[in-house]
This record gives C-alpha cells, sequence and structure tokens, in this order.
C-alpha cells in the first residue's frame, strides 16, 4: 500500500483536508502525518529528529505554505514528489481579499517573491478551480505545468439530501457563512429591503468582521434576522429547512476565482442556489439554469430572482433536487477520486517505485 506523508500543522478535520484523505485511502493509500514546528527551519529540525520514513508522496494540506521549504528539502532527499494544496494563495489574500496592501507594494512584491518560489519548487500545486490556477499563472507566474485543479466539495456523509420545505408561505432565504467581504452580506441586506412585501423571512448565519455593518444596514427591517454560528452537527437540517439558500454577492477580485464551502454544502442538502456569476463556476456548472445566477454586487438582481422563485414555490423541491443532482456531476466523489487520481499520475506517471 502507497503512503503518502501529510506535511503541516494542518487541521485534519478541515473539510477539504478531510475529505481528500478519505479519497486517498479510497484509492488504495495510507495517510501518515507529520506536524512540524512553527517556522521552517524549527519544522526542518524537527523532521531530522523525528526520524520520519521514506515516503511515496508528500502532500502538503491547506494554508500550510509555511511549511513548505522543509517538505520540498525532504522531498529532494527523498526523492519522492512535493504536492501542495494550499486551498488560498497568502499574496491574494493579503493583498485582493484583505487589501492589507496594494499589489505594487513592496510588502506585496516581497510576500509575492517568496509564495511564488515555494510553488514553483513543488512538484504540483492543486487549485480548486481553473479560475483560480489561472490567476497563480498569470499573476504569480507559476508555470501552467505546475498547476493543477481539484474541485472542492462537501462532506456526503453529512451533508445528504434533506426533506424539502413545505412549498407554501411563509418562505425562508438563508445565507451561511462568514461576515466578510467578498460575501457581500450589505447586498443580501438590501435585497432583504425589496422584498418587505413578499412573506419571506431572511436568515443570515454565521459571524465575522462586516456583521456589525450588516446589522446597522438592516435597521428598521422586520423581515431579516441574523444568528450566530450553530452547531456543526445541526447544519445541513437547518439549511433543508430553508426554501432557497444564498452564496456569494461580494465584488472583491477573490470573488472571480473562489467557490466557498458553503456553495457545496448547499448543492449537496438539495436546496435551491441564487448565487452571482464568476469566473470560478466557468469549468463547471457555471451554464446551469438550474442555479440562480445574478449580477455580481447587484442587490436588484437578487431580489428580483428571489421574488421570481417565491412566485412559483411549487418548483422549488424540483429545483433542489436538480441543484443536488448537479453537485454529483462535478463535485461528488466519483468525480473527486477521478481528479485525484489524475494528479497522482501526473507526479507519479510510472507509478509507485
Amino acid at each position: 500500500m502507497p503512503t503518502v506523508l501529510w506535511w503541516g500543522r494542518g487541521d485534519k478535520n478541515y473539510s477539504r483536508n478531510r475529505t481528500i484523505a478519505r479519497m486517498f485511502g479510497e484509492l488504495g493509500w495510507n495517510c501518515e502525518y507529520f506536524y512540524p514546528a512553527v517556522g521552517s527551519e524549527l519544522g526542518l529540525i524537527q523532521a531530522y529528529f523525528a526520524k520520519l520514513k521514506k515516503p511515496d508522496l508528500i502532500w502538503l494540506p491547506c494554508f500550510r505554505q509555511r511549511d513548505m521549504a522543509s517538505a520540498i528539502h525532504f522531498g529532494k532527499k527523498w526523492k519522492v514528489p512535493v504536492v501542495s494544496d494550499p486551498l488560498t494563495s497568502s499574496y491574494q489574500k493579503q493583498v485582493y481579499e484583505r487589501g492589507k496592501f496594494s499589489a505594487d507594494s513592496r510588502r506585496a512584491q516581497r510576500l509575492l517573491k517568496w509564495e511564488a518560489g515555494l510553488f514553483k519548487q513543488a512538484d504540483l500545486i492543486v487549485l480548486e478551480n481553473s479560475a483560480y490556477a489561472d490567476f497563480v499563472r498569470d499573476e504569480m507566474g507559476v508555470p501552467e505545468e505546475k498547476l493543477g485543479v481539484l474541485y472542492n466539495g462537501a462532506y456526503t456523509k453529512f451533508f445528504t439530501p434533506q426533506p424539502p420545505p413545505d412549498p407554501g408561505p411563509p418562505f425562508e432565504v438563508g445565507f451561511v457563512g462568514s461576515f466578510q467581504p467578498s460575501m457581500g452580506t450589505d447586498v443580501i441586506v438590501k435585497a432583504a429591503r425589496l422584498c418587505q412585501d413578499l412573506p419571506v423571512k431572511w436568515t443570515l448565519i454565521g459571524e465575522g468582521d462586516d456583521k456589525p455593518e450588516a446589522e446597522q444596514l438592516a435597521k428598521g427591517l422586520n423581515n431579516i434576522e441574523f444568528t450566530g454560528w450553530v452547531k456543526y452537527e445541526t447544519l445541513p437540517e437547518r439549511m433543508g429547512n430553508m426554501h432557497i439558500l444564498l452564496g456569494i454577492f461580494g465584488v472583491t477580485r477573490k470573488t472571480d476565482f473562489v467557490i466557498p464551502n458553503k456553495i457545496f454544502e448547499a448543492m449537496a442538502v438539495a436546496r435551491p442556489l441564487i448565487t452571482q456569476q464568476a469566473a470560478a463556476y466557468a469549468d463547471n456548472f457555471g451554464q446551469s439554469p438550474v442555479i440562480g445566477w445574478v449580477e455580481r454586487g447587484n442587490e436588484q438582481a437578487l431580489a428580483d430572482k428571489v421574488r421570481e422563485w417565491i412566485a412559483e414555490p411549487q418548483d422549488l423541491p424540483e429545483r433542489g433536487l436538480k441543484t443536488r443532482e448537479l453537485f454529483d456531476r462535478y463535485f461528488g466523489d466519483d468525480k473527486m477520486r477521478d481528479m485525484l487520481r489524475i494528479i497522482l499520475d501526473r507526479v507519479l506517471p510510472g507509478g509507485i517505485k
């Protein structure tokens, strides 16, 4: 049985890490784990003292760019491929998501040089969709032959199709996620304001830096409710109680190439989904009429789509089932296994030696 060594201080229970580890097991791989000390130099020293056994592949989990240098060192030492699954670029996050500094600033350029340098040394960098791979190629200068795509997904044994709520008023339209600029929660609140005449409650579940602003924007509205995070084990059922689930509506650069977990989870529980158009969907379900596509950052378009779907509530259960069918086609377990198998064939073209 071949062995993959997960190298990094990543959370094994983070949804993407957990899903990929499960897929490795289903493909006949054994997963071992090494958690380096904080800092690449300390991690390198720790690795030597740990007396690690040579694996067939080193895999860096989500967000662990700081562990890449030590992993790459041992990859060269052992002559085994190193694959990194960063999920998000540190450069992209600081510049385009958080706006911490401008792209042409010295700090941004220093971060870009550091991260791109690490990416170029790995055998393969795995991104969650082709739009993100294009960003890493075009803006970070990482060669295309170093890039692969492995879609995100949902924990399908947990996020299962839920029985639909009664297709009649009162209706519930729900958002589940972090209150951050890319989510566009301000757009959702503004759309709720435009729908005060409808028998619809808008529920926003989650926390984040932008939540106080959203709550302030919603003052005076009786058709919107904010709640904190619900218990994870109750999340599928809670999402299933909603008639329509919402995706993202922000106007940040990040929304061009990121599909958040809640999109996959909404599809997995078989609920009708409204979200904005973006390049991230171009190579998967982006042309499907099953999804309620709206213009980015446009509260009127969102309000109009909710109004349109609520006008024909008898169609919502069938739309939800078709949404789950889309999930299975593009992000289900079979698709994920096939994509992981392709990645393994690329870095181990001759098989396990």
